[in-house]
């Protein structure tokens, strides 16, 4: 009897340890997400020849999704940042786009005026709040935080050169901190701490940028007959700002109104975040214990660089080249601080980019234009204006969507502001470069495909935040106030299409999957990954070929 008590012991012993292997209940203690703003697919297309350190090793070692989309038709970076927090797209999280108007009045996503919100200054508060109450979900920052235990904290906690990026991916439980335009240092607000903690001002002081009062932008590959060989690599025809590269520029400019201009879109930036990163890692997480961390590093300098030069340029790229040898330098210090076996890395966007639609049209691609917005809705208003004798019933513009001015309009009746709308629309559809155009609630009700543009700009409608009128452009089409420069709020492949990375030494790793996937299904893979509950409202499911099929 005691022979077959000591085998049903061994099997079931047996068993246990193939479910926890199988279910992963000894979760890695670091996961680390990194998010690269505006890092198209498109560059890992053009680059992957040249890269040779951090993005390379991913690339060849992780887990990579080569079609993975953002579902948003107006991609921008609250959005897609919310989205791959939360797990859901905007018509569930809120955050329509980085700013909307409510009340006739333009708000940022993550302002907050409530007095309980105020940003922490160099010394004292700054004058204003910002906090996550306008984001509608929980996402997965705030289910990793609910799981501390009184002796195994789980920290979160958001990195960015934005406070947006961080405040999105924080959500209300997380921690958010972010690079501060007006200080030059890294803050937050009292929404997520009483006081700065003590590793953050020990950071700011050892980081102090002020102690250099100007600094170089050096090539990466500089003696490379390959790494810059591109068309249009040298247009600063169609720039908003002249060539940065080899250029002494300073830290701080007085003159302007955001003084770290140049600093935030340099290499420079980059390194600090990473910095920054890396002193909440050692804060956080150690051989020692058995506390956990889930850090975000929105990594933003490329956005802010791509919108002035656009992606063809010299600075874009050599800027993806400086983060692919940061990147690995992160990485190897992350490793040697708890062990590669207890971390986690992911890498991904929030959206893609446009390239300069002059550039194209100069090449021959003649529906590549620029739309005037301004221009756009004065057109529209005077049109509006001549039938109904009234001034600006549109308010704004944002993202791609017309916004009505209530204050001229709210007096109308049902059947009025409806004929009012629809000759809005039909105005617009008029404009050249516009393809299509739908009221709120003609496209909320629409019936659509998934993974259709319909179905993507559907998704993004929010009551109360979205626009009266939303606009689909011609592809290469770009509606903008800028006369130089790029953007990427359009539905097409070059502003959706992303990368998608998740490696897991000794778990997770070699392997292309071609399957198209959602972005947004990255929270709850993680959530899987992290054995912790799912964001409330996500209902994609986990991303495919990475449990075996059996155990999924």
């Amino acid at each position: 009897m005691k022979k077959y008590v000591n085998i049903f012991c061994i099997i079931i012993t047996l068993l246990m340890v193939h479910t926890a292997c199988a279910y992963n209940t000894r979760p890695p203690r670091l996961t680390v997400v990194l998010i690269i703003d505006q890092f198209a697919y498109h560059y890992i297309n053009k680059l992957y020849p040249q890269l040779k350190h951090g993005l390379r090793y991913l690339l060849d070692n992780g887990v990579v999704y080569t079609n993975a989309c953002m579902p948003h038709a107006q991609p921008s970076t609250a959005t897609g940042h919310a989205g791959l927090n939360t797990g859901t797209c905007a018509q569930d999280h809120g955050f329509v786009t980085n700013a909307w108007y409510e009340k006739g009045k333009k708000v940022a996503c993550d302002s907050d005026d409530s007095g309980n919100a105020l940003v922490f200054a160099d010394e004292g508060m700054h004058d204003f709040g910002k906090s996550a109450h306008r984001l509608m979900v929980d996402g997965l920052s705030d289910q990793c935080a609910l799981q501390s235990q009184p002796f195994s904290d789980f920290a979160v906690y958001s990195i960015s050169g934005k406070s947006r990026s961080a405040i999105a991916t924080a959500s209300k439980l997380g921690k958010a901190l972010w690079f501060d335009c007006k200080t030059g240092m890294f803050t937050s607000s009292q929404a997520y701490f009483d006081e700065l903690p003590e590793w953050l001002q020990q950071f700011n002081r050892e980081h102090d940028i002020h102690k250099k009062q100007s600094f170089t932008w050096k090539p990466m590959y500089p003696q490379s007959p390959y790494a810059y060989n591109f068309f249009n690599i040298h247009n600063y025809e169609y720039t908003r700002l002249p060539s940065m590269i080899n250029e002494t520029l300073p830290i701080y400019d007085e003159t302007c109104k955001h003084k770290y201009h140049y600093f935030e879109r340099s290499p420079c930036a980059n390194q600090l975040l990473l910095d920054c990163a890396q002193a909440c890692i050692k804060k956080h997480v150690s051989r020692k214990h058995r506390d956990r961390l889930l850090l975000w590093v929105c990594l933003s300098p490329l956005d802010k660089i791509g919108h002035k030069y656009g992606p063809q340029s010299m600075e874009a790229i050599d800027m993806v080249y400086h983060l692919d040898k940061q990147i690995r330098r992160f990485m190897k210090k992350t490793l040697r601080v708890i062990g590669k076996h207890e971390v986690i890395f992911a890498l991904t966007a929030d959206h893609g980019v446009m390239p300069i639609p002059d550039l194209l049209h100069a090449e021959g691609l003649t529906q590549a234009r620029r739309i005037d917005r301004v221009q756009l809705v004065n057109n529209i208003n005077q049109k509006i204006k001549g039938k109904y004798d009234f001034d600006n019933a549109i308010l704004g513009f944002k993202g791609q969507e017309l916004v009505l001015n209530n204050d001229v309009v709210g007096e109308l009746d049902i059947q009025k502001r409806m004929t009012l709308l629809y000759d809005i629309k039909w105005h617009a559809m008029q404009e050249e470069g516009i393809r299509n155009a739908w009221l709120f609630d003609e496209l909320i009700h629409l019936p659509t495909q998934p993974h259709t543009i319909e179905d993507h700009l559907k998704k993004q409608l929010f009551r109360g935040r979205s626009g009266s009128v939303i606009l689909k452009t011609e592809p290469y089409a770009m509606i903008t106030h800028w006369k130089e420069g790029t953007e990427h709020k359009t539905p097409y492949s070059y502003d959706t299409h992303i990368p998608l990375i998740i490696f897991h030494p000794g778990k997770f790793e070699r392997k292309y999957v071609r399957q198209r996937v959602v972005a947004l299904q990255l929270a709850n893979t993680l959530a899987e990954i992290l054995n912790v509950p799912k964001p409330s409202a996500s209902m994609y499911e986990i991303l495919p070929d990475l449990f075996d099929p059996e155990y999924k």
